[in-house]
């Protein structure tokens, strides 16, 4: 007694089989694919975050930056006023002191 044990197709299975085969593998790598491209958008978002807040940080910096050298501009401003003013009075008094003497 012998055991058949073999599968026996019909020829005409022989492309569908390799078809199914092929699609498989297709869609296999079709899928890490779309994986790959979704994990690479979250990083590039991730960095665009990043990139955002750094500007905003640069951009808040510069801000008050600009603020601190119009500060310090005024204020050399109310001091070359205030060195004239005294200038004048230094002078008005000297010229009083010459003309008691």
């Amino acid at each position: 007694m012998t055991a058949d044990t073999h599968i026996k197709l019909p020829t005409w299975t022989l492309p569908i089989g390799a078809a199914l085969v092929s699609f498989s593998v297709g869609y296999g790598a079709m899928q890490a694919q779309a994986q790959a491209t979704q994990e690479e958008i979250a990083r590039v978002g991730k960095i665009a975050e990043e990139t955002y807040a750094k500007s905003n940080e640069n951009s808040t910096s510069t801000a008050l930056n600009a603020q601190a050298i119009k500060n310090i501009a005024d204020s050399l401003a109310r001091q070359e006023e205030l060195a004239k003013a005294s200038d004048e009075r230094l002078t008005q008094l000297i010229n009083m002191m010459l003309e008691r003497k």
